[in-house]
């Protein structure tokens, strides 16, 4: 798969929301757990966490596969910039209603430089929406799965060599060239050690689920918001 395909994929994903809910809040509380409720939002079906897939050449993953994955990482995902632009957001649902915050709201919550983790995905019609909640239990999102967080541990300098690796096996269509990158992505993983050891071969392990299975729920979450 070419980055090319993956910006693409990004931009689905960053935009579904703005198109479900053309009118953004202008004015929300500060607390992001606020009920709240403006009229101006379009009814988005939930999914259904035991049974919506993501589906490709008749492989599926569930959503609730998919959630237990990215909450097992635990509070490693910041906030990418694109929340705080006009193309991003972040969400709160209740009764089956997606609403966006105001741009001011979400530049607020930016510049806070919280941890989050992920507790919750669901796969939609033009893209993925991740369920996140900071570490102090605060606030609660809902945000784009490939435009609204990164994984701080993908930027570890140690790890770096890996995630670029790994990165190009995703971005390539050619099996020759996947084979010889994933034979290099384990001896960078071999070599290191501790706790930068352990996120290496997690991430191998999932690096090769995407290989066999190319859809999002696959993704190593090392490289999540850092492809």
């Amino acid at each position: 798969m070419k980055f090319k395909y993956i910006v693409g994929l990004s931009v689905a994903a960053a935009t579904f929301a703005t198109v479900a809910t053309p009118l953004a809040v202008t004015s929300v509380k500060a607390e992001a757990t606020s009920d709240s409720v403006s009229n101006n939002c379009v009814s988005v079906k939930a999914a259904n966490a035991s049974d919506t897939k993501t589906v490709v050449n008749d492989k599926g993953v569930s959503d609730k596969a998919w959630s237990n994955k990215l909450t097992k990482a635990g509070y490693v995902f910041k906030l990418a910039k694109n929340v705080a632009t006009a193309d991003g957001g972040l969400y709160q649902r209740k009764n089956g209603l997606l609403k966006k915050y105001s741009l001011k709201h979400a530049k607020k919550i930016f510049a806070k430089n919280m941890l989050f983790k992920i507790d919750r995905v669901e796969s939609e019609k033009n893209g993925s929406l991740v369920h996140i909640v900071s570490q102090n239990g605060k606030y609660k999102f809902w945000t784009n799965f490939l435009t609204g967080t990164y994984n701080v541990n993908g930027l570890r300098k140690s790890l770096k060599p890996l995630t670029k690796t790994e990165a190009e096996i995703i971005n390539n269509t050619s099996k020759e060239k996947i084979a010889k990158k994933l034979v290099t992505a384990e001896k960078l993983a071999n070599k290191l050690k501790g706790s930068d050891k352990k996120l290496a071969q997690e991430s191998i392990t999932q690096l090769k689920q995407w290989i066999d299975n190319e859809v999002y729920a696959n993704i190593p979450v090392l490289l999540i918001g850092n492809l």
